[in-house]
């Protein structure tokens, strides 16, 4: 007898070791083959391909909606965190994360707007705060 679901336990064990919100945006993205079918071996042994499908795709859905909700400044904060655990720069990291192969599937063309202006935004964000420490590092005192 199982005492947690798919879900409860994908976000509890899976998702909740991976730091950053943008950060678990991306692991859930690569976790998808592009149209829509994800590959978590483990979640599917236990609960089934189904199940595992089903609460995958939810959490998906749920990151991605909590990406859109959060202020500019939190998820700029976020970017470091997210970026460095995946190895990445963070202009990489913002790159990888704007590919449309890994957003949730079906995602509304107003979504999918949303989130490439959040994207941009970041990444624009990201250039002038590095172009700021490069250049205040080049001044002298």
């Amino acid at each position: 007898m199982r005492l947690k679901s798919a879900i409860e336990d994908f976000e509890t064990n899976t998702l909740s070791a991976i730091p950053g919100l943008l950060g678990r945006l991306s692991y859930v993205g690569r976790l998808q083959d592009g149209n829509g079918t994800y590959d978590h071996w483990g979640l599917a042994k236990v609960y089934g391909y189904d199940a595992a499908q089903c609460a995958i795709g939810r959490s998906h859905r749920i990151l991605l909606s909590e990406v859109l909700k959060k202020p500019l400044a939190v998820l700029l904060k976020d970017v470091p965190t997210s970026s460095s655990n995946e190895h990445l720069t963070e202009r990489e990291f913002l790159a990888s994360l704007a590919l449309a192969e890994r957003a949730p599937k079906p995602l509304s063309r107003a979504a999918q707007a949303h989130l490439r202006s959040v994207l941009s935004a970041l990444s624009a964000l990201v250039e002038s705060r590095n172009g700021a420490n490069r250049l205040g590092a080049s001044q002298p005192r």
